[in-house]
């Protein structure tokens, strides 16, 4: 005869415990699809610049390019993204959670920062920094972001306008145009020189200068400006349009201008934005778009040494150059795609 307690476990019991697991199993697959405003990047798709014919540049002489010249993209979640995409995410290597972007269209490359220079601005620094490595004439100037509804310079000016001379004084800067037109008087006639499209009006536009503050009667023309570049009639269609990629620009409008090739046979990808006087900074999602280049077997990546820190470089048959200027990214690229034995910078593994 067995001594041990013989337990009875009733139906109701049964069914208690069945419903408890179920109801586990729910919240769980519950919490796990919950989602939360964040978004998943992760490696992108490759684009070949110099096979797409909507890239030229036009306005300067051009020569035939060699090799290919790839933009790295970043793939991005739809947002917001689930747990159960989040979670496992956060620990891989080569994916990052980040902050939902309302803006940013699923599965196409991460949209210009915010807090950084609109798209066009950055776009036109990186093909004047290429011009200037190219020996080519960049000329400073303002060009007008918006014009006040209820200032003066509305029907006169529209954005994009560049603004040349104030008066007889050429001006090369917003600071340069902000001094000239406090030399005028509330109720004075400013003429401005300006040019639209590439294409410099044949006549001034004269503005009345009105009040900024009713305290201080300062002049003011009712404009929002941003220090740009004329790019002496030199015009560049199908650049890529995100900031991402304006290394891979300024490198592609260099190649275009100059002759011999910069790549040789080389594919080319990279990361990075450029100033117009040829700084290389660093920008969102370089990880990812490494990675998209690695897998897409891309001979040398340009990474700008700022984001060297912040990116885990693997055993691969890619070239990652460590770059601090457009200069040193095409002094790069000329020594690899000639087979030089000179060594270039690269991020210390």
């Amino acid at each position: 005869m067995s001594l041990r307690p013989h337990t009875v476990v009733s139906g109701r019991q049964r069914w208690t415990a069945a419903a408890a697991g179920v109801a586990v199993l729910v919240l769980g697959l519950g919490l796990w699809m919950v989602r939360l405003p964040f978004v998943v990047w992760s490696a992108g798709e490759m684009s070949d610049l110099y096979a797409s014919e909507r890239f030229v540049v036009t306005g300067v002489e051009t020569y035939q390019t060699t090799g290919k010249l790839q933009v790295a993209g970043v793939a991005v979640t739809r947002q917001p993204a689930g747990l159960g995409r989040i979670l496992p995410a956060f620990y891989h290597p080569d994916e990052a959670v980040m902050p939902q972007v309302v803006s940013s269209p699923v599965g196409l490359p991460i949209p210009q920062v915010p807090m950084g220079p609109t798209t066009p601005e950055a776009q036109r620094a990186a093909e004047a920094a290429a011009l200037r490595a190219a020996g080519l004439p960049v000329e400073r100037a303002p060009r007008v972001v918006s014009v006040m509804v209820t200032g003066p310079s509305l029907g006169w000016l529209i954005p994009d306008d560049v603004i040349e001379m104030v008066g007889s004084t050429t001006v090369t800067s917003v600071t340069e145009f902000n001094q000239a037109v406090a030399l005028y008087s509330v109720g004075e006639t400013v003429a401005l020189t300006v040019t639209r499209a590439g294409v410099r009006l044949e006549s001034q536009i004269d503005v009345i200068a009105r009040a900024s503050n009713n305290e201080l009667q300062t002049p003011s023309l009712g404009l929002v400006l941003t220090d740009s570049f004329l790019l002496g009639g030199i015009d560049v269609r199908g650049a890529p349009g995100e900031i991402g990629s304006g290394l891979i620009l300024a490198i592609g409008v260099y190649d275009f201008v100059t002759p011999g090739g910069l790549l040789g046979d080389l594919s080319v990808a990279g990361a990075g934005s450029v100033d117009a006087n040829g700084v290389v900074s660093g920008v969102t999602g370089a990880s990812e778009r490494l990675r998209a280049a690695e897998a897409a077997g891309v001979d040398v990546f340009l990474l700008p040494r700022s984001s060297c820190a912040n990116v885990s470089l693997k055993a691969s048959g890619m070239v990652v150059v460590a770059v601090g200027t457009l200069d040193e990214a095409i002094s790069s690229l000329a020594t690899l795609a000639k087979g030089w034995a000179t060594p270039v910078p690269s991020c210390p593994a």
